[in-house]
């Protein structure tokens, strides 16, 4: 079994690094040898290969385990913004080499390394990167489950090793064979290569193992005095040790990690040369090791345990206090807050004060506060003033909403303090909000506006009602305007009601001076924002279409990240996949809405309608069918809100009934969507389905939908927005169809949408536009005016992978009597310079003036993902495996001519 599992494994390894490299965990037990395995996989791996071991201390250090695996110094306190400075680094590391970071323990690991390595694995499809992480199955670790649960995250678990596996290990251990009995000795560590190791080492120190003729012996040959637990095994090992040995390394298993002679040594203010002799005992016995830099650590954190398990509780309270206080000169307030806690004391103001001191710092951690509150939380006796206040902020701001608006719903039940009591209710509200628990959520703020609030709470409150009836959709946005001079959650609010209604004018620079107004709001008031940076780039991708849109997500994007506003992940991932939808990558949409999905299992975010329909879209147009009416039918089942209102799921399903060539049941649901969103005035919805609604209609010979349409479209809003681009298409089609003759030729309109939606980026509406164009043309028997068109059209689709669009493109041109097979249109190649695309070009050339991921993203304003997806595609399509290497081809392009 564990020869299955390591081959598996290295297959697995090995396949992933010259391609995009997903996130790989090994699980198994304390003493499995999990940290030789790793060793033994990566030796040959090529590239750079980094490593990192985090011990009991890490998961304290904000970063270390990242900030180790990368070679940067950690700082202290941690500033704003400082994972894109790792990220970056990673990007850097990545443009020379492939690059291998593994972490072994990684279940001691910080909470925000866990988290950075979490978008890594989103990154690891656009750069040579592997993840190789190492963990028990115990402690469970929320940013260490939400890691593993990731679809490009596959985990081993790691059984025992077999009989002849321990015989193999025990030779190239001893440098001889194991005899009979020392074979049926090693036979009782029951394939723990960590517990026969001890056995091994146990009969050397004792003397009871002698080497003779290449053979290894022993004359300890009753194998069941052999202790079957290996913490028994190890502390028998331990034993052996001289008391001065045994003291030090009491000390170094109470301190936590690897620390120098001079710290051990201060703790009783003694000399540290008078503790080298017992750590030279200890490193002959193979229990700790003394780095270059003079570090000592224990060679396996079984040794640590044991030795720590061993140590009376009152001993271990005094060791505990003495290093908190050494801590505390040096200003280490996360370790002063750790020792305090571990030393039990019965000091509650000591305990207060430390854990005070080292939240202040986490500020831009909030994963590690977590942690720190948590150990703090349920402790008995621990002090509760402010510790359920700072845990409910600390998990809303990671996205652990249902347990924020638990853990604030038990301090709204014991606090005595008024503030505290206001911050907890909104905590509470916000995170029912983000939930779509609207029943509660409403439930709360009415009972809450029935307490002596005051003016100012009072209007907070009801703009939140009034947020929270846009967001939910029940009834027809309003025509008369909110007040936006209450608060933020007033602006958005008004923002989101100008958005839906369709009047483009001032709506984004009201999200944008209410994300101004969240910005400027302490920092400790950020886990319960108005959500005010998730809609920014949403409006502007209605408004003036993806490429703007793109450059205002990245500017949002970075605004989460200093702000610590996590939760929003997923949503900012939708906005993206939509961006990339409308753009025509469809490969890269379907990863962005996947990733947001991943990250939504773990913060329990209720509003996905969007997000659903968007990513079912995705499979409609690459033909995958099935997979998009399951996605649809799973989420009409699961009685989700639908976000606004917006009946976005049936307008998809529509456009899957038409792709099944089911063009009245197609009408039917386009008709229910066009008339729901009239309804509830969702006038900046509906340009974006207006052709889609517009060609089935006309396919359907559906006369009622098409006057719906043509009603629709009288009623939009003037101005229109600019990516709007189909709706006087589409008016035209329709009144063409009535027996009107439109204002302009559908064929001129038809250019000129798509000319427009080329302009924004919108290769999806450039197309649709050319189709529209091509089949008006060929009903007017303008067969070369048809030809030209749909010749368009298919270019864009076949280059996009939208098989469903380039087939009904194709027969839609037949039925009016145009051949134009698919294949017949010439594609772009798949390999080589000319098969990168406009963007790639412009990467690359960059790339080769030395201008780095950041660099370039900030040159053409765009996200640093987007910089990673053209480089690797880049990469993929020239046979390249580095950035170098891409640098080198264009020099030599540029050379040659």
């Amino acid at each position: 079994m564990r020869l299955a599992v390591v081959t598996d494994l290295r297959a697995a390894l090995t396949g992933a690094v010259p391609a995009a490299a997903p996130g790989s965990v090994v699980t198994a037990g304390p003493g499995t040898g999990k940290s030789h395995l790793l060793r033994e996989l990566t030796a040959s791996l090529p590239g750079t290969v980094r490593r990192a071991c985090a011990d009991e201390l890490s998961w304290r250090r904000p970063f270390d385990v990242a900030c180790t695996l990368l070679g940067v110094a950690a700082p202290d306190p941690v500033p704003e913004g400082f994972e894109d400075t790792l990220l970056d680094r990673v990007d850097e590391m990545c443009a020379s080499d492939r690059l291998t970071l593994v972490v072994d323990d990684a279940h001691n690991a910080d909470a925000a390394s866990l988290e950075m390595l979490g978008r890594l694995v989103d990154a690891a499809a656009d750069l040579p990167l592997v993840l190789l992480l190492a963990r028990r199955q115990l402690p469970r670790r929320t940013m260490l489950e939400q890691f593993v649960a990731r679809r490009s995250v596959r985990e081993w678990t790691l059984p025992a090793m077999t009989d002849d596996a321990v015989t193999v290990m025990a030779t190239e251990v001893l440098g001889a064979a194991p005899d009979a009995a020392l074979t049926a000795l090693l036979a009782t560590a029951g394939g723990n290569p960590m517990h026969a190791l001890t056995l091994l080492r146990g009969l050397q120190r004792s003397g009871e193992l002698t080497v003779e003729q290449g053979r290894a012996t022993t004359g300890h040959t009753d194998a069941g005095t052999a202790l079957a637990d290996v913490r028994d095994v190890v502390g028998t090992h331990l034993a052996l040790l001289d008391p001065r040995a045994t003291d030090l390394l009491r000390k170094l298993a109470v301190w936590g990690g690897p620390a120098t002679l001079p710290d051990l040594a201060a703790l009783d203010a003694s000399p540290p040369v008078a503790l080298v002799a017992a750590a030279q005992s200890a490193v002959d016995a193979g229990v700790i090791a003394i780095s270059d830099s003079g570090q000592l650590s224990f060679t396996h954190d079984l040794y640590a345990e044991v030795v720590y398990a061993r140590l009376a509780p009152a001993l271990r309270s005094v060791l505990h206090e003495a290093i908190a206080g050494l801590q505390r000169t040096r200003g280490a307030h996360q370790l002063v807050a750790h020792h305090v806690l571990a030393a039990d004391l019965d000091d509650a103001a000591g305990v207060s004060d430390a854990v005070r001191r080292a939240e202040e710092d986490l500020v831009n951690t909030p994963a590690v506060a977590v942690d720190l509150l948590d150990s703090v939380g349920d402790r008995p006796g621990a002090p509760t003033p402010g510790i359920r206040l700072g845990l409910a902020k600390a998990l809303a701001r990671t996205g652990q909403l249902r347990r924020a608006s638990e853990v604030a719903a038990e301090g709204v039940g014991i606090t005595t303090d008024i503030d505290e009591l206001a911050m907890l209710l909104r905590i509470q509200m916000f995170t029912l909000i983000a939930q779509g628990r609207t029943a509660e959520a409403r439930r709360l703020i009415v009972e809450t506006l029935e307490l002596p609030v005051g003016d100012a709470a009072e209007r907070t409150l009801r703009d939140l009602l009034a947020y929270l009836g846009i967001l939910e959709g029940g009834a027809a946005v309003p025509e008369s305007p909110f007040d936006t001079a209450t608060s933020p959650t007033g602006l958005v609010t008004e923002a989101l009601r100008q958005f839906l209604r369709g009047e483009f004018t001032g709506c984004l620079e009201l999200a944008m001076e209410a994300s101004r107004l969240e910005g400027a709001a302490p920092d400790t008031d950020r886990a319960v924002t108005t959500s005010a940076d998730i809609w920014p780039p949403l409006i502007e991708l209605y408004a003036n279409g993806p490429r703007a849109a793109a450059t205002l997500l990245d500017h949002v994007t970075q605004l989460r990240t200093d702000r610590g506003t996590n939760w929003m992940t997923s949503y900012h991932e939708f906005t993206s996949g939509g961006i990339e939808l409308i753009a025509g990558r469809l490969s890269d949409a379907a990863a962005r809405f996947d990733a947001g999905f991943e990250h939504l299992g773990a913060t329990e975010m209720g509003w996905t309608s969007l997000a659903q329909a968007g990513r079912a879209l995705v499979d409609i147009h690459r033909g995958e069918l099935g997979a998009a009416a399951t996605r649809l039918d799973e989420y009409t089942a699961s009685g989700l809100p639908h976000q606004f209102g917006i009946p976005t799921v049936t307008a998809t399903h529509s456009a899957l009934l038409e792709a099944l060539r089911r063009l009245r049941p197609a009408a039917t649901e386009a008709a229910a969507a066009w008339r729901r969103a009239r309804e509830l005035n969702l006038y900046g919805w509906m340009p974006m389905v207006v052709l889609q609604t517009t060609r089935i209609a006309l396919r359907a010979h559906d006369d009622d939908l098409i006057c719906d349409i043509r009603e629709g479209i009288s009623a939009l809003p003037r101005p229109l927005p600019a990516a709007a681009t189909g709706v006087l298409l589409a008016d035209a089609l329709c009144a063409t169809a009535q027996g009107e003759v439109p204002p302009a030729p559908v064929t001129e309109l038809a250019i000129t949408a798509a000319t427009g939606a080329r302009e924004m980026g919108d290769r999806l509406g450039a197309a649709s536009a050319w189709e529209e164009g091509a089949c008006a043309a060929a009903a007017l028997g303008d067969k070369t005016t048809a030809k030209d068109l749909g010749i368009r059209a298919l270019s864009v689709t076949q280059e996009m992978g939208a098989v469903t669009s380039s087939t009904r493109i194709s027969s839609r041109l037949r039925a009016l009597g145009l051949r134009l097979d698919p294949k017949a249109v010439r594609d772009r190649p798949r390999t080589g310079w000319d098969s990168l695309t406009r963007s790639e070009v412009t990467v690359a050339e960059l790339v080769a003036d030395g201008l780095s991921g950041p660099e370039i993203a900030q040159r053409l304003v765009l996200s640093r993902r987007t910089v990673q997806t053209h480089v690797s595609h880049a990469l993929t399509k020239l046979g390249l495996r580095t950035r170098v290497e891409l640098a080198a081809l264009v020099v030599a392009r540029r050379h040659r001519g």
